[in-house]
């Protein structure tokens, strides 16, 4: 554990410099070896660490296109942050937080992943950037171990009531009103189009077999006509009532019926919507409603001797057992306890074996057994759904943000209230 110190800072100024911290050239004089800026309790920052730290930073000002701060600016700001980087990654060693290089690589995996790249290739991209790869790595362990320290002490410890979540839900409602993303063709009045007209049915059967966007670049008169009609996202009071009405009642994906209007007929297609309750819009959640008898191997019972056992149990279920009364018989750990059924489950929280065992398994019926994650198991899949989690996305997504707010908050009182307690000395120009 850190120790509890009254905070030593030692900060020595120079003649000729009003800021409490020094200019990068007056280190041109100083020799090449590398010196200490600071002491951190039982760590140090280093004039390297400074200079490496700045020169990111800089670059990515220059990335950004924006103006650089002063040096002295930069120093006062980039030197904070990395004595807070050399308390926060003490603290964590004493309470027992350590980021394992496997979750590391996991996590980078992922960010190349979602990429759209390998590692390797992100390795590449960030150093044809400009950028270096370890420092990325470890820029993702510090993130990584901060937000554990974060959870175990704050976050975790923060309480937020359903009275708040469902206010931030209303204030996000009425703050960002339903946007709808629309597609026009206008067929103008003297062109010989009539409702039941062979012309106008002509264009109806085009769109059930071609892109919209080719049709109204092709037949609309519309003022879009040349870019496939789109009118591009509009909010419903900025659209005529004749288009309003027709939208409430459409799903994304879906072409109007042609509307009459003093100007001719038109056709509109709902492309896209958002902050709206359109059914394209929902969130979709595939579930399954399970049993199990879950027997794991160890050293009196390997796999092919539990194997048998699943095989014999299953028999005894097709012979008229019950599944509730063999699994609370021979199943192991919670399952056990509640008879087998551990109710729904969503589809996207399976371990990979696991939801190929479920996906494999037949409804109503006694499948298995199957070596999965969680040991062998015998399952019976009753019922399978799409739930609409959307209200429970939306309350989800609430309720972090407003945890990642408090926590910011009690995170800055947290860390001074940790700064005050360990020695600190600053060592500037000296």
């Amino acid at each position: 554990m850190i120790n509890k110190k009254i905070v030593t800072i030692f900060i020595c100024i120079t003649l000729n410099t009003p800021s409490i911290f020094f200019s990068l050239k007056a280190y041109e004089e100083y020799e090449s070896l590398d010196r200490v800026i600071a002491v951190v309790e039982k760590s140090v920052v280093t004039k390297n660490e400074l200079e490496t730290a700045i020169n990111i930073i800089i670059d990515q000002f220059k990335v950004a296109n924006k103006k650089i701060p002063s040096n002295d600016i930069l120093i006062k700001e980039v030197l904070e942050r990395l004595i807070e980087k050399k308390l926060i990654t003490q603290y964590a060693e004493s309470i027992g937080i350590k980021i394992e290089n496997q979750y590391l690589d996991s996590v980078i995996g992922n960010i190349a992943k979602k990429n759209d790249l390998t590692v390797e290739q992100l390795r590449i991209q960030i150093q044809s950037e400009g950028g270096n790869f370890n420092q990325f790595k470890e820029g993702i362990s510090y993130e990584l171990l901060l937000n554990q320290v974060k959870e175990r002490e704050i976050t975790s410890k923060i309480n937020v009531s359903d009275f708040e979540i469902e206010s931030m839900l209303k204030k996000t409602s009425s703050s960002s009103p339903p946007e709808y993303k629309i597609s026009h063709i206008l067929l103008k009045k003297g062109n010989n189009y009539e409702i039941g007209g062979e012309k106008l049915n002509k264009i109806l059967n085009q769109l059930k077999t071609e892109k919209f966007s080719n049709v109204a670049i092709i037949n609309s008169q519309g003022p879009m006509a040349s870019k496939g009609g789109v009118l591009g996202w509009k909010k419903i009071d900025e659209l005529p009532q004749l288009f309003s009405e027709a939208i409430t009642k459409m799903n994304i994906g879906e072409v109007s019926k042609p509307l009459m209007s003093g100007n001719g007929i038109h056709i509109i297609k709902l492309d896209d919507a958002k902050n709206s309750d359109k059914k394209n819009n929902r969130i979709f959640s595939e579930q399954f409603n399970i049993n199990q008898i879950v027997i794991k191997t160890n050293e009196i019972n390997n796999e092919d001797a539990i194997k048998k056992k699943m095989e014999n149990i299953k028999n005894q279920m097709i012979e008229g057992l019950e599944f509730s009364e063999a699994a609370a018989k021979f199943s192991e750990g919670p399952a056990s306890l509640l008879e087998g059924a551990i109710g729904w489950v969503d589809k996207s929280a399976m371990l990979p074996e696991y939801k190929v065992a479920v996906e494999s398994s037949v409804l109503g019926k006694v499948s298995g057994p199957f070596n999965t994650e969680v040991g062998w198991v015998l399952l019976l899949v009753n019922e399978q759904r799409n739930k609409d989690i959307t209200d429970d996305k939306k309350k989800l997504s609430a309720r972090i943000e407003i945890l990642q707010r408090k926590t910011k908050i009690k995170y800055d009182d947290w860390y001074d209230a940790l700064k005050a307690q360990v020695h600190i000395e600053i060592l500037i120009n000296e």
